[in-house]
C-alpha cells in the first residue's frame, strides 16, 4: 500500500496493545498487519473517522472501482456543518 495503514495506526495509537483495544482485536492480530496488511473492514473504519488521515483505496484489496460503483471522498470536520438544533422556550 502506498500509504501503509499500519503506520498510520501506530503513529496515532502508538502501540498494538491500544490499535487493538480501539478496534476490538488481540495485540498479536494487530501486530500481525505490519506484515499481513490492516483488513479491509478496518480500513474502511478508518476511512470513515475524521480522526485518522487515511483514504481507502480499493485497488489496496483487489477490488474492481468500476464494479463497486463508488464516489470515494474523506469527510473531514470542515467539509460538513452540522444543523444548528434550536431549543423551544419552555
Amino acid at each position: 500500500m502506498s500509504d501503509n495503514l499500519y503506520n498510520v495506526l501506530k503513529v496515532k495509537y502508538k502501540t498494538n496493545t491500544a490499535i487493538g483495544t480501539v478496534f476490538g482485536v488481540s495485540r498479536q492480530s494487530a501486530s500481525l498487519w505490519r506484515t499481513s496488511g490492516v483488513p479491509e473492514t478496518i480500513a474502511l473504519l478508518c476511512h470513515l473517522s475524521t480522526d485518522i488521515p487515511y483514504v481507502y483505496n480499493p485497488n489496496h484489496y483487489d477490488r474492481d472501482v468500476k464494479g463497486l460503483n463508488l464516489n470515494i471522498q474523506k469527510v473531514t470536520t470542515n467539509d460538513h456543518k452540522p444543523e444548528r438544533i434550536q431549543q423551544r422556550a419552555a
